[in-house]
C-alpha cells in the first residue's frame, strides 16, 4: 500500500468525522486502500512499460556478484511450495570468455513433484538491450519439463531441475534452481549442448515490483550496499595461504551449507564477538573481519601507533591512507556500509570491536597459563565444571581422571587430537577449536549414555527453551541431571540455540554417517589400549 494512498485515506476519514458524514467516496476510497494492500501481499501488476524498464536495469546487473545472493528463508506461505506460475529467468552465460546476458520468459505448471511448461528467450545471451521483447510476445515457445525436490530439513530450500527441450533435438539445456523461501524468486544455473554455462536468477514475474527501486540512482546504490559488493576487497587483505585455510574452515562449520554460520554450527566465544550487527547469523564478510581484527589485536601495531588518535572520521580511503600508513586495506573493515567514507559511528564501532578482541586476547592469555600448569583437578574451582562432575559416581569420575591423565602427553589439560585419535572426538569437540576440553569430555560422556533413550523419548519435542531448571525438571523429570549440561553458558536457562546445539550432539551418537573408527582404522577403545600400552581382552581385534 502507497504513502500517498494511505495519506489520503487518513485525511478523509478525518474530514468525514468532522462533518458525522460516511460518504460513499469514502467507502470506495477503503476498498481502493484494502486492493492495494492485497495487491502488494499477492504481487504488483506493473505496465509493460515498467515491466520493460525493469529488465532492462536486472539484464545489466553483474548477477555473479549481486543477484545471486543467499535466498530468503521459508515462511508460511502457498507461493514457497511451488514453482508453478510465469518466471522471467536472467541469465549470465559464457562464451569464449565474453559474458552474455539472457532474459528467458518460462511458464510453469507443478503437479505433484512434476513439471512442465513452455518457454522462450525474451534477449538472447549476446544480442543487445535494445532486442529486449515484452513479456509475452515471443511466440516461438519450447517445451519445459522437470522435477520438483523438496526440502529435506529444516533450513535448506526447495529445488527444481528443469530441462528446455529443443526441436528435434531432446534436452537442449538444463536448469537447477533453488526456490527462496517467500517463492517470489529462485536462484539457479544452467549449462546448454553448445557448451555455454552460467547462472541465473528468477523472479515471478508479478514480483519483478520487488526490484523497481533499481530504475533510480539512489536504489541501486542502495542495492550495492545490501549485496556486499567489494567484499572482494576485504579478502585482499588476507594473503592467499591465509583465505585458503579460512574457506575450507567456514565450508566444514556451515554444516547446512547456507553460507553463513548459526550458532549452533559454531558455538565458539569468538561467535558473539564476530556477529558485528548482532543478527542471528554471522556472515562472510563479518567473518573476514573477525580474522582481521583479531590480527590487528595480537600484533599491537595499530593500537599502539593509532590507539589514541582524536580524529574519527574520514572522507575517502585516500585521506585514511595517508593518516595510517601501513594499514591502508583496514578502511575497507570499518567502511561497514560501503559508501567509500568513514563516518564516525563507524570508527567508533571498530574501535569498540577492537576493545572486544582486545580484552578476549587478555582473558585467553591468563587461562592459557593457568591451563599448563594445571590438572583435571583444578577444574575444581570452576563451579559449573563441579556441577557436572557431581552428576558421575565416584568411581566412573576418578577413572575418567585416570584415562584423562594418561593420554594428555603434554600435559596442558586439553586433549589435541594427535595425543587421543578418537572416532568421537570431533563430535565431542562442541566449540570446534583446536583441543578437548574437559567440560567437553564430561559433556561427551553424557550425552554419549543419553543418546540411547533420550533421541527416542523427546527427540520430536517442539519445545527449545526453559527459563530455570525448576522449568526443565517439570518437563524432563527423568533427566534432570542433564541441565547442566544442556545450559552451556551456566545462566541458569536453556535458551533455544543452547538446546539445539544439545540436541543435534546427542543425536548424532545414534547417526550411522559418523564414522566407528579413525583414519587408522582403530575403534576408541582400541585406540585408549594401545595409547596406554594395556594389551586387548581375549578374542578381541589386535
Amino acid at each position: 500500500m502507497s504513502y500517498k494512498s494511505i495519506i489520503s485515506s487518513l485525511l478523509f476519514l478525518v474530514s468525514s468525522t468532522a462533518s458525522g458524514d460516511k460518504t460513499s467516496t469514502e467507502l470506495k476510497d477503503n476498498k481502493t486502500a484494502q486492493k492495494e494492500q492485497q495487491t502488494e501481499q499477492q504481487g504488483q501488476i506493473l505496465s509493460p512499460e515498467t515491466e520493460m524498464a525493469i529488465m532492462r536495469v536486472m539484464n545489466l546487473e553483474n548477477r555473479i556478484q549481486t543477484l545471486q545472493t543467499l535466498p530468503v528463508e521459508m515462511s508460511d506461505n502457498d507461493l514457497g511450495n511451488h514453482f508453478s506460475g510465469t518466471w522471467i529467468c536472467f541469465t549470465t552465460m559464457r562464451l569464449n570468455g565474453q559474458l552474455g546476458r539472457g532474459i528467458m520468459q518460462i511458464n510453469l505448471k507443478q503437479e505433484g513433484d512434476q513439471l512442465a511448461g513452455d518457454g522462450g528467450q525474451i534477449k538472447k545471451p549476446f544480442d543487445p538491450p535494445s532486442t529486449i521483447r515484452p513479456i509475452g510476445t515471443w511466440s516461438s515457445m519450447t517445451p519445459f519439463i522437470g522435477q520438483f525436490k523438496k526440502a529435506v530439513k529444516k533450513g535448506t530450500h526447495h529445488m527444481a531441475v528443469i530441462e528446455r527441450q529443443g526441436t528435434k533435438v531432446g534436452t537442449w539445456a538444463t536448469f537447477t534452481a533453488v526456490l527462496a523461501g517467500d517463492g517470489r524468486t529462485a536462484r539457479g544455473t544452467l549449462v546448454n549442448r553448445g557448451g555455454n554455462y552460467g547462472l541465473m536468477f528468477m523472479v515471478r514475474r508479478e514480483f519483478l515490483g520487488d526490484f523497481k527501486h533499481l530504475l533510480t540512482e539512489e536504489g541501486r546504490q542502495a542495492e550495492a550496499q545490501r549485496r556486499l559488493l567489494g567484499i572482494e576487497k576485504l579478502e585482499l587483505a588476507l594473503d592467499t595461504a591465509s583465505m585458503d585455510t579460512v574457506r575450507i574452515e567456514w565450508w566444514n562449520r556451515d554444516k547446512n551449507k547456507d553460507g553463513k554460520l548459526q550458532y549452533s554450527e559454531f558455538s565458539h566465544p569468538d561467535w558473539e564477538r564476530a556477529n558485528r550487527n548482532k543478527d542471528e547469523l554471522v556472515d562472510w564478510a563479518e567473518e573476514l573481519s573477525d580474522r582481521v581484527l583479531k590480527k590487528l589485536v595480537q600484533d599491537g601495531d595499530f593500537l599502539a601507533k593509532h590507539g589514541n588518535d582524536s580524529q574519527n572520521q574520514w572522507s575517502s580511503n585516500h585521506t585514511w591512507a595517508v593518516a595510517h600508513r601501513g594499514f591502508e586495506q583496514i578502511f575497507y573493515f570499518i567502511d561497514w556500509d560501503r559508501d567509500g567514507k568513514i563516518s564516525e559511528a563507524e570508527y567508533t564501532a571498530f574501535k569498540d570491536q577492537l576493545k572486544l578482541y582486545n580484552k578476549t586476547n587478555s582473558q585467553s592469555e591468563k587461562k592459557t597459563s593457568v591451563k599448563k600448569t594445571s590438572s583435571p583437578n583444578a577444574s575444581q574451582s570452576d563451579a559449573h565444571i563441579r556441577q557436572m562432575e557431581a552428576t558421575f559416581s565416584k568411581m566412573k569420575l576418578d577413572r575418567a581422571n585416570e584415562i584423562w591423565a594418561a593420554l594428555d602427553k603434554n600435559k596442558d589439560n586439553i586433549w589435541q587430537y594427535e595425543e587421543f585419535p578418537h572416532p568421537d572426538w570431533t563430535r565431542a569437540n562442541r566449540d570446534g577449536d583446536d583441543g578437548l576440553s574437559w567440560k567437553e569430555e564430561l559433556a561427551d560422556k553424557t550425552f554419549r549414555r543419553q543418546s540411547k533413550t533420550y533421541p527416542k523419548k523427546y527427540g520430536s519435542s517442539s519445545k527449545k527453551e526453559w527459563p530455570n531448571q525448576q522449568a526443565w525438571n517439570k518437563d524432563r523429570p527423568d533427566c534432570k541431571s542433564l541441565f547442566v549440561f544442556v545450559d552451556w553458558n551456566n545462566d541458569g536457562m536453556i535458551t533455544a540455540v543452547e538446546y539445539e546445539v544439545f540436541d543435534v550432539q546427542v543425536k548424532s551418537y545414534i547417526d550411522g554417517s559418523f564414522p566407528k573408527t579413525n583414519e587408522q582404522g582403530e575403534s576408541g577403545m582400541e585406540v585408549f589400549l594401545r595409547l596406554s600400552g594395556q594389551q586387548p581382552k581375549a578374542g578381541k581385534k589386535k
